[in-house]
């Protein structure tokens, strides 16, 4: 099944956008596709996703936390078993050159019912990824990282 997948060059650091990823108490403050998250926050672990797609409802999403490595996201979830319906989702930071980086988002469903989840979600996911896009460029360019703690 066809993925969904957007990508944006930001003029910043990695170490400022990792940051922003990898921090999950700071999500409510700036992540407008999952802005809530609860769990351990070790790769591995089951975690619970608030996700906000625009035009749809808030709703809670259990997921396993399937990679948390320096530069890398990634979300997987099943419902009704994985032969049914399965979903990933990661985020992947790749340096362009200093002061660059690429953001790149991939989200897909697997399974039979992928393709009727796909054509229910595509408009808001893609909406939903490109907020994601703008917030990690409002924050990751412009914003002051350390002051989402205050």
């Amino acid at each position: 099944m066809r993925p969904f997948k957007t990508e944006i060059v930001l003029q910043t650091t990695w170490g400022r956008v990792w940051e922003l990823l990898a921090d999950f108490s700071l999500y409510p403050q700036w992540h407008p596709l999952f802005p809530k998250v609860t769990g351990s926050g070790a790769a591995g672990d089951r975690h619970q996703l608030l996700v906000h797609l625009p035009g749809i409802d808030p709703f809670p999403v259990q997921v396993t936390l399937a990679a948390k490595a320096e530069g890398a996201l990634s979300w997987q979830s099943t419902f009704l078993g994985r032969p049914f319906l399965a979903w990933t989702f990661s985020c992947r930071l790749e340096q362009v050159s200093p002061g660059s980086l690429k953001v790149l988002q991939h989200s897909e469903f697997h399974g039979v019912l992928a393709p009727l989840f796909r054509f229910a979600f595509s408009r808001s996911m893609e909406e939903g990824m490109a907020q994601l896009n703008l917030a990690l460029r409002r924050w990751g360019e412009k914003g002051n990282v350390s002051c989402l703690r205050c």
